[in-house]
Order: C-alpha cells, then structure tokens, then sequence
C-alpha cells in the first residue's frame, strides 16, 4: 500500500489488485527473475522482438505490400497507346474482406446491430413522437438496404441469415508531423522521382497538368488494389462468416459514405477543383451558386444529380493515350469541361456501379472541414455581427 500511495499517482486499487493476483500470486512468479532486472533493457528487448517480427505479424493480420502502377502519357501518338508506366512501392494495406471478417468475429462484435431500425423519442410531455437520427443503423439507406437485400433471390439455396457490412470511409492528407513528411491520406502521395521520371520522355518544363493528372491517377490505382475481385464479388454474392456468437451469417458489404475534405472530394469523384460545376454530388453550376438557400435551390439540385460519363472519358482518354493530345487540350476540354470531369477511370464506378453502387450520393458533408472549421462558421459570424450591428 506504500507502493500504491507514494510516487505516480496513476496507480489506481484496480492496478494494485491486478499486480498482486494477476503477477504475484502466479506460480511460476519467484523473486529470482527479478536479479539483474532493469525495466529499460526489458523494453529494448520488446522493441528489438517487434522489429524482427513486424512483417509476420502485418501478414498474420492479413496485410499485403504491393506497387501501384499508373500509365503516365508520353504525348505521342501511338493506336496502341503511348503509356509509360511509372511504379510506386511499399503500398501497405489490408485487404478489405479481410477486415470485415476480422470484425465480425471479434468479441466487441457482440454490440452490433445487424438489422437497422428507427430510433423515435416520444415527448413524456405532449405524447408527440419524433424520429432521431444518429448511428448508420438507424437511418433510411441502411434501412433500404437491408429490404432489398433480404427480397433477392436466393439461388444458391443457403438458408444463413443475411446481414450488412456497413462501411464507412474517410481520407485526408493531412500532414501529421513537422519531421518528415508523412500523411494519413489514402496512400497518393506522388513520390519525388516522378518528375524525373517524365522528363525522360517530355523536355517541357512545366508539366503541372501532367502531375495533377498522376495524382488522380494514383489515387484511383490505389482504390482498384483495394476494391480487389474478392471485394467485389462478396458484394454481389456476399460471404459466410462465422461470428463471435459462433452463427455463421452471409454477409454483405455495402459502402454507405465516404467523407473528406473538399480536395480529397475532388479527387474521389473525378472532377475538377472549382470547376464548372464544382459539386461533386450535383451539376449545379458556378453560375447559379447566387442562388443557393432559395426555396427552388434543392429542387436544383435533385433534378441535376451528378452522374458519371462513362463514354465522355473514354474518349478524353483515347485522345489522350492514343492521339498524343494535351491533358488540358481542345480536344479533351470539349469533353470534359462542361461538366468539370477529369480523365480519370473512377475506380468506384468502374468496379461497383454494375452492381447498383452509385458514388456521388455516398460522398456525404464532412462536418470537420465544412462546418466546424469550414466557411459556415465564417458566415455564422458574419451573420452575427449584422445582428448585432442591426441591433446590439
């Protein structure tokens, strides 16, 4: 108890309890293992343990390393194509399904709710009823999704029950140190050695265009490693797992939001930054943002929906990688430009959209950016201050 009282006082009853019958009262504790014993060392000798292992224990978690390839255009014309294909190593990432599995068999599992349902608070006061929105599970899309999934056909005969993997993704490229310059985006990054790179094939000093074009690029070769065949298919078709309880259920992954910054927006659904039509869930255009808050505004926007232009970019491309033309051309700019897309393969559209996925409404508001330190608080004081002005 002296131990407990004096120094630290982060030692807690619990901690005392835990170092007396958890360590003390062991049977092969003995007072031998502590000759020579010095925490420091110990340490180094976890560390040194970690180090040497860390590649097992990334695979026994089911992580991969892999390069991503992207074409970079020469410029040339070429009907074959004119790719010159730059490789980006130590991409680590863990595969998808993998995750999925691994949270549906551990015990925090056990708190899941695998069928949504709506959340009402009922005032004690007036009986009126309200409905709350606050988790995934609780909201119209999840709801919608576990209808349609529970009236598909069942053709292979399995009598499981069938539940949704809710996925929910997030990236940004926020720089989290001053040593360094490490990010927590997705993984794109282009490294250095890509301007060296091109100038092996292009002599023109300025290649922003081209850069900007290889982020995007990268961005989208990354999401293709992660939304692997195996990803794919179990979003069709679904996968049996067996859970914590020990009930094998078939489940299906389904992605409901994916939130960034608007930058990282811009790159997830292949348009422009400030473009024409700067909105990566509607075609709305700059010319009519004045318009914004007006009564027929959501109207606007619901009967503008952006939608992806399979045909439009396959033509950028062709131009791009067979024609030898300029990624900001004519030609790609009579495109693209009207509805402010880039020659990009969107990668989310190209793998799930056969399947009913549809991107753009999945790209929701991301609070931290656009709220708390966005432009409303901005115009949130200002509207405080012509209050005040108005009226102090």
């Amino acid at each position: 108890m002296s131990w407990m009282v004096t120094g630290s006082n982060r030692k807690s009853v619990t901690e005392v309890k835990y170092l007396v019958n958890d360590v003390m009262k062991v049977e092969d504790f003995t007072l031998d293992d502590f000759e020579h014993f010095n925490p420091n060392t110990q340490m180094k000798h976890f560390d040194m343990s970690e180090d040497n292992d860390a590649m097992g224990i990334l695979q026994r978690d089911g992580w991969k390393s892999t390069d991503v390839k992207i074409m970079v255009p020469s410029k040339e014309k070429n009907p074959r194509g004119n790719e010159c294909v730059f490789s980006v190593s130590g991409l680590f990432y863990r595969p998808l399904i993998s995750v999925i599995q691994a949270a549906f068999s551990e015990q925090s599992s056990k708190w899941f709710h695998l069928t949504p349902f709506k959340c009402i608070w009922k005032s004690p006061i007036t009986g009126q009823e309200q409905r709350l929105y606050d988790e995934l599970y609780t909201s119209d899309a999840w709801i919608q999704a576990h209808d349609e999934l529970q009236k598909q056909r069942r053709d292979d005969n399995c009598k499981l029950e069938r539940v949704i993997a809710g996925l929910m993704f997030w990236s940004d490229a926020t720089h989290l140190t001053q040593f360094g310059n490490p990010n927590s985006g997705a993984c794109h990054p282009l490294p250095a050695s890509i301007t060296s790179f091109i100038s092996t094939f292009i002599k023109r000093k300025n290649v922003d265009d081209l850069l900007t074009h290889c982020k995007r690029e990268l961005f989208h070769a990354v999401w293709r490693i992660l939304l692997d065949d195996e990803f794919v298919r179990a979003y069709e078709n679904g996968i049996v797992i067996k859970c914590h309880d020990g009930v094998h259920r078939h489940v299906f992954p389904r992605i409901f939001t994916y939130s960034a910054d608007y930058p990282e927006k811009v790159l997830l659904a292949t348009i422009r930054d400030k473009g024409t039509c700067p909105c990566p869930r509607c075609l709305t255009p700059k010319s009519m943002f004045n318009r914004v808050g007006f009564l027929h505004d959501i109207s606007q926007r619901m009967n503008r929906l952006r939608t992806y232009f399979t045909e439009k970019v396959s033509k950028a491309r062709n131009a791009i990688y067979m024609r030898g033309a300029p990624i900001k051309g004519a030609l790609v700019e009579s495109l693209l430009k009207d509805v402010s897309l880039v020659p990009t393969v969107n990668s989310f559209v190209d793998h799930l959209s056969p399947l009913g996925f549809n991107l753009f409404p999945a790209i929701v508001v991301d609070l931290l950016h656009e709220f708390e330190l966005g432009i409303l608080k901005a115009v949130m004081m200002h509207l405080m201050r012509l209050l005040y002005a108005v009226d102090p």
